[in-house]
């Protein structure tokens, strides 16, 4: 008896004795997890947590510390629209002073900061600054709210008060919507919600048919759904407080629910199919509990561990994004892998006469033959029928045509990966529909979309009062002419101190501003504007450190920001160079930009030690050099198919008009590359561990090389068939979202389980394998075959 026999009957004996502990174990941490899980999707954040060493962390941390109230304090816009007409009209400058009346006149009077408008601006005497608040077309306005940051509590409590003041205030005809990073996360959150909604109701009933149409029994059909509500719960209930101890991404739960949904219904088909398989077989229950643990529990448990591992290799990214859902991945595979080896084997054991008698099987006991060579006989008459035995025997007998048109096939959809571009942008994680989107997307079509998402250039004197002199105005003028010039940004983008949306401020000017030598320059309205908005505003307590708001005309998420940000950069390292001051780039778009940029030089490491742990478990697991070798071509040869066709999806849109929900989407968001490979190699792995599970279980009794593959495939290829529609089902609900990456995202990874079910596994792995023969197996020896695919066991 080998070593993993061993271990299984004593892990058997240890279910058997304990099974009625551990179910009350599970339904005790079930019922923390009912409590507890539901919170852990209100704690989710939108927080990137950038690296320490990069600049843009340095720049923020200065920024943060010499400019708290920037920190502080949260931007509302309300977008304010005329389809019929101008906005610069009687009916908006009434619901300006009335809305502007209401909240000097609310609860929430304290919380505000600044109210900016076109005509709160042209009341104070600033026309040409008011004109900044009100589109081209004169269809559209914008008015800033800017909030000292409180709890989140209160700040939703005034965001609500907002919604109602505009109903009450709102005139007929126009439209007024409010967006702002605030309300834009919050958003996000409920949009994360209504897709596990959408997967709780629509999904997962679809997958769970499917796999009744293979199992054939309402009883066993229990387990499945026992399985998904426990996976589910207690992921979330073990995620609950890392969320609440560090920032985890919105979208996590959604990507947990697909793949927690996925991995249940494919390892309940995988242990239940073989568990159905022994009681047909004649098994007792106990030992076909064993069996099933033997051969479907160790493959799974294989897979499950290999797939964790690839989902933890994004943990060492030093981005929350990434490492928030490789963290959130992991635990649901390995909670959903420690409920299929515990719960599900003690809930066979414990209910033994109801899972173990149904249907199916007492009709198969009934025709069951009465001589062992009726059996053999009815046996060999299925096998030459089944689809799968004869997918087997052609894609073993032209195994090198196969492979030879396989990669002929593979070369120019590898080289379509070539035309695979990646975006940055912002709308790829906010939800479509969502009213804060259509505002947001309004502001970067008509204004300047850096209202919401500025960049800040820092300047350090490192001295007390060192801005207040003459040349460092001049200093500051000239950067920004040099910047506008050589860069695609206007002049019209910066303010400063010194500067101000396309004009400069002399130093004569600012001085009294700045100094406070002379209280008279307060005394007018339009004095105390200036002070509040620019000077107090942009140079720190000391007057050591002066700061120069940026508000791109570009979309400061879009494709350009990162020439931009790199170009200027370099324009800055002159001038810090030619001067005794430290120029820093601080702002949101300039920390996902290095995070992108490490991420990516990250990425060949990561599938480097991915590789190697993929290689060295399979290695051991089938004491195989070639098999793990053969392995990672395959799944290459997957991953080169899904990016490559990927590329002609969307960055091409070969689909555009046939697909509606993925015809707005024409770069990849920059981390969906990076999130699917782990899931990619993880699923590669699955199917192909269950086939080779099978195979070398052939071979190890007798069979020969070609006959092993044959009946492994004919043995597996429904299960996996069903096993890969049923995943791509699951990740399917995904491409439903209103959420961009989670549509990217979806169909790139049920496009991957097809092609990888029906190509990869059903076909060209067993042309490999024939081909290679004795090889496959090497340095292990085996015992001369003594059987061929006409011998019945």
């Amino acid at each position: 008896m080998g070593v993993q026999m061993k271990f299984v009957e004593k892990y058997s004996n240890f279910l058997k004795k304990y099974k009625l502990f551990i179910i009350i174990t599970w339904v005790i941490i079930i019922g923390f997890s009912v409590w507890l899980a539901p919170k852990f999707i209100s704690e989710t954040s939108s927080d990137f947590n950038v690296p320490e060493d990069t600049p843009s962390f340095i720049a923020n941390t200065i920024l943060k510390e010499e400019f708290p109230n920037i920190d502080t304090e949260t931007t509302i816009v309300l977008v304010i629209q005329n389809p019929n007409g101008t906005v610069l009209n009687t009916d908006i400058e009434d619901f300006s002073n009335s809305f502007n009346t209401s909240l000097r006149l609310s609860e929430y009077a304290d919380l505000i900061v600044s109210l900016n408008g076109y005509y709160f601006l042209v009341g104070g005497g600033l026309g040409d600054a008011a004109m900044g608040y009100v589109s081209d077309s004169n269809n559209t306005m914008i008015m800033e709210i800017n909030v000292n940051t409180v709890s989140d509590e209160e700040l939703n409590s005034f965001i609500d008060f907002l919604d109602l003041t505009i109903d009450e205030l709102e005139p007929e005809g126009y439209t007024i919507l409010l967006t702002g990073s605030h309300i834009l996360f919050e958003d996000m959150k409920q949009a994360s919600e209504k897709d596990i909604i959408v997967m709780d109701s629509i999904v997962l009933p679809i997958a769970l048919i499917v796999l009744a149409l293979v199992l054939k029994s309402f009883k066993l059909m229990i387990i499945p759904i026992i399985s998904v509500a426990f996976s589910i719960g207690t992921s979330f209930f073990v995620m609950y407080p890392i969320a609440k101890a560090m920032p985890v991404f919105s979208f996590v739960p959604s990507v947990m629910m697909s793949l927690v949904i996925a991995l249940s219904i494919d390892y309940a088909l995988f242990l239940l199919s073989r568990y159905k398989e022994e009681l047909i077989r004649g098994r007792e229950n106990f030992s076909a509990v064993t069996l099933m643990l033997e051969h479907a529990g160790h493959t799974i448990g294989v897979s499950g561990i290999t797939l964790a591992i690839c989902f933890l290799g994004l943990v060492f990214f030093p981005i929350g994004l990434l490492a928030t859902i490789g963290l959130g991945a992991a635990v649901c595979i390995l909670t959903t892998l420690l409920i299929n080896l515990t719960l599900v084997p003690a809930l066979l054991l414990q209910f033994a006469n109801f899972f173990s008698k149904f249907r199916l099987l007492k009709k198969q006991q009934e025709n069951k033959p009465k001589t062992e060579e009726e059996r053999k006989e009815r046996e060999l008459q299925n096998q030459m029928k089944s689809i799968w035995f004869k997918i087997g025997k052609f894609a073993t007998k032209y195994s090198l045509p196969i492979i030879i048109v396989t990669l002929i096939v593979a070369i120019p959809m590898s080289i379509q990966m070539l035309k695979m571009s990646t975006s940055i942008g912002d709308v790829h994680i906010l939800p479509r529909q969502a009213e804060s989107t259509v505002a947001f997307n309004i502001l970067k079509d008509e204004f300047q979309p850096g209202v919401l998402a500025p960049m800040y250039i820092l300047i350090e004197t490192n001295q007390t009062d060192g801005i207040i002199n003459p040349a460092f105005f001049t200093l500051t003028q000239t950067l920004i002419r040099d910047i506008a010039n050589q860069t695609d940004i206007t002049e019209q983008s910066f303010i400063t101190i010194s500067w101000g949306q396309g004009f400069s401020i002399p130093f004569f000017v600012a001085y009294p501003f700045i100094n406070n030598v002379n209280d008279t320059v307060y005394y007018s309205e339009s004095a105390i504007l200036y002070r509040e908005m620019i000077f107090n505003r942009y140079t720190n307590g000391d007057n050591s450190t002066v700061m120069i708001d940026i508000q791109p005309s570009f979309d400061p998420f879009g494709s350009y920001v990162e020439d931009w940000i790199k170009a200027t950069r370099e324009i800055m390292t002159d001038y810090e160079d030619s001067s005794e001051f430290k120029f820093h780039l601080a702002g949101s778009s300039t920390e996902i930009v290095d995070s992108v940029d490490l991420v990516y030089k990250m990425f060949p490491l990561m599938i480097g030690i991915i590789v190697i742990i993929v290689y060295v478990i399979i290695a051991l697991m089938f004491k195989s050099v070639f098999i793990p070798l053969r392995l990672i071509i395959t799944i290459g040869l997957t991953l080169s198919w899904i990016y490559g066709l990927t590329a002609l999806i969307f960055d091409v849109g070969i689909f555009d008009g046939i697909i509606p929900v993925l015809q707005d989407i024409n770069h990849l968001y920059w981390a969906t590359p990076v999130m699917s490979f782990s899931i990619l190699i993880g699923l590669g792995l699955d199917y192909d561990i269950f086939l080779l599970s099978r195979v070398s279980e052939y071979r190890n009794n007798g069979y020969s090389e070609r006959a092993s593959v044959i009946k492994g495939l004919y043995r597996t290829g429904g299960i996996i068939s069903m096993a890969g529609v049923i995943m791509a089902i699951a990740f399917s609900g995904m491409i439903f979202s209103s959420v961009m990456i989670l549509n990217e995202f979806g169909f790139i990874l049920a496009l991957a389980v097809l092609v990888d079910t029906f190509i990869i596994r059903t076909i060209l792995v067993p042309a490999i394998m024939s081909l290679a023969s004795k090889w496959n197996w090497w340095p292990r020896k085996l015992k001369p075959p003594t059987k061929d695919l006409n011998d019945i066991e």
